[in-house]
């Protein structure tokens, strides 16, 4: 990604964007099942999942203050994170070369730099006018830190998706389990 110093939030993500675009059209240049193709893809799927890190991280919080719950431009950029995580997880599982292979990645790359036109459209003008220009220069900042430390691949469910820990229910006891605490134990309870 982009390291200039100095680029506010909205400058630093719009050159991630053009960087993006850039790498989007080198794979479009590339014959299909030519395997530089492969580790390309490989490179951009990473620089896209931490950029939406990023995004997720400084850009969609600044955006939701002092704007209804549900914004629609708020909640639709994050539903398409939700969907390009996806992509990215699912273009990992498949054999580089394949029509399959080949398939998720212009879906891949229609769905990013469609969302991408709306974020600079739509998102982009709402939040600097909004926000204090000294407090995106240090969110710029703190995003270029975070896509350089950021994990290049997604979560197992994207990240809005997840449960915190105290969601999750304990698992059950196989019926091996509770014969077992019953009979060695004299362990009466159902689970």
């Amino acid at each position: 990604m982009a390291t200039e110093q100095g680029l506010d939030l909205l400058e630093q993500l719009t050159t991630d964007h053009e960087v993006l675009r850039v790498r989007f059209s080198e794979l479009a240049g590339l014959p299909l099942g030519d395997p530089r193709r492969d580790r390309l893809a490989s490179l951009t799927a990473d620089t896209l999942v931490r950029h939406l890190a990023a995004e997720d991280e400084y850009l969609y919080p600044l955006a939701r203050d002092g704007r209804p719950p549900h914004d629609d431009a708020v909640a639709h950029g994050l539903q398409t994170h939700t969907a390009l995580y996806g992509l990215v997880r699912e273009l990992e599982t498949t054999t580089a070369g394949s029509t399959e292979f080949d398939r998720l990645l212009a879906r891949l790359i229609e769905e990013a730099t469609g969302h991408f036109g709306l974020e600079e459209a739509q998102l982009f003008p709402t939040v600097r006018a909004s926000a204090a220009p000294p407090r995106l220069t240090v969110l710029g900042e703190q995003a270029r830190e975070a896509e350089r430390t950021a994990s290049p691949h997604p979560g197992p469910a994207g990240p809005h998706e997840t449960l915190p820990p105290d969601d999750l229910v304990a698992p059950e006891l196989t019926w091996h389990e509770r014969m077992h605490r019953r009979f060695r134990f004299g362990d009466t309870r159902e689970n």
